[in-house]
């Protein structure tokens, strides 16, 4: 019983173990797609219409998002990397290239 008991937490230390850490690159992405979800829903809404398009409000979205964005305090050499675990974490966001390259200072 006791070396029952011993291996099953052994296994569930182990199994705690494997997991793999998140590493700065993909908090910072997750970050920034949480950060420009509000933009890339005013843009793709702006982008169905011609009619009544709120400007100011997709300039304010833009404003908090590249603020937020600036808060991650990313270096210059993460920025590629960053891109990358975007096509993964965000596509929608990495699929404007444009608006992306504004937001991160490029």
């Amino acid at each position: 019983m006791r070396v029952g008991c011993l291996l099953l937490l052994l296994l569930s230390f182990f199994a705690c173990q494997t997991q793999q850490q998140e590493t700065r690159v993909e908090r910072m992405a997750k970050s920034i797609c949480g950060c420009s979800s509000e933009l890339l829903h005013l843009n793709k809404l702006a982008a169905g219409t011609t009619d009544d398009i709120d400007f100011e409000g997709i300039q304010t979205a833009f404003e908090k998002t590249k603020s937020c964005i600036a808060n991650q305090r990313m270096k210059p050499e993460d920025i590629s990397t960053v891109r990358k675990t975007l096509e993964i974490q965000c596509p929608e966001l990495a699929a404007e290239k444009n608006l992306l390259d504004e937001l991160l200072g490029n």
